[in-house]
């Protein structure tokens, strides 16, 4: 039986090193080797992990038990899931490690997606779908080791589709077929990309809406339909995630985030943030960073 589970930044690292980023990858090999090619249980509250397994085969815990996994597959670990791993001496892949608000921004707009990005998941890559997410893992990895034009921008694209693509393979390999398409489900799409584009003009619904073409109303009614959310708590929940990470991986002033955020007044920011988070913002960075060490 498992007694205590620690919570890390990452898995036995310093986190004043890795302060400030949102974005981690290294291979597999490179940290397991320093651990005898065995990670124990640990959980991270503020990331996610994606393992991508080329080569060599070990066993995950997941879900209280250790299950086995080969070559060509990945495994999914949500934030706050408890894992572990034992790893072959010949294992290859590599490991991202992604600040959790990517990954509610990606589950945010999908309901099938979010229900499986809140569980940890096996999933094999070796055909079809799983091919797929299998080259966007690589080519995130080799993005993040670049320094080409649009870097940033890319990396964003890139965790997005390595987050759909294995969930689209573990519903192909579950016999659930491609993920239904259809024409809300675009316009959800197009919502969550103007939402990235205008969130800090703190613009009305209305604004969304005749940018789509539609009313207020239908807007609303097709997000609650699929998220079971409207589109205010759409975008407060947006202006909520860049806050949190903000406060816990900058070290910018609470006023200075603030107006980034497009708050003319930090008094009135801190009203927001208190409302939606139950906590002040200084009382949010004190609690989360604290909760990052160990």
């Amino acid at each position: 039986m498992i007694r205590h589970v620690p919570t890390y930044q990452l898995y036995g690292e310093d986190p004043e090193r890795t302060e400030r980023f949102w974005l981690h990858c290294e291979s597999i090999p490179e940290r397991s080797r320093l651990h005898e090619w065995e990670i124990r249980p640990h959980r991270h509250e503020a990331f996610f992990q994606i393992l991508y397994i080329s080569h060599g085969h070990g066993e995950a815990l997941m879900d209280g038990a250790y299950r086995p996994f080969s070559q060509e597959t990945a495994l999914f670990v949500p934030p706050g899931a408890a894992h572990g791993f034992r790893f072959s001496r010949d294992i290859g892949g590599l490991v991202l490690t992604v600040l959790r608000d990517r990954l509610d921004r990606v589950a945010a707009v999908d309901r099938h997606v979010a229900a499986f990005l809140a569980a940890p998941h096996i999933v094999p890559l070796a055909s079809g779908d799983g091919r797929d997410a299998a080259d966007s893992l690589v080519r995130l990895g080799a993005e993040i080791q670049g320094h080409g034009v649009g870097r940033a921008a890319m990396l964003e694209a890139l965790v997005a589709a390595s987050l759909v693509g294995v969930v689209r393979a573990s519903g192909r390999r579950e016999g659930q077929g491609e993920l239904p398409r259809d024409r809300d489900q675009e316009r959800i799409e197009r919502l969550g990309a103007l939402i990235g584009a205008h969130f800090r003009e703190h613009r009305d619904a209305a604004f969304y809406a005749g940018a789509m073409g539609i009313s207020t109303a239908h807007l609303n009614r097709i997000l609650r339909a699929a998220t079971g959310c409207s589109l205010q708590q759409l975008l407060n929940r947006r202006l909520v995630e860049e806050a949190r990470r903000d406060l816990v991986f900058t070290f910018l002033p609470a006023q200075s985030i603030a107006l980034a955020l497009g708050f003319p007044d930090p008094a009135y920011f801190s009203r927001f943030f208190r409302r939606e988070t139950g906590m002040t913002p200084g009382e949010y960075r004190k609690a989360e960073r604290a909760a990052l060490r160990f």
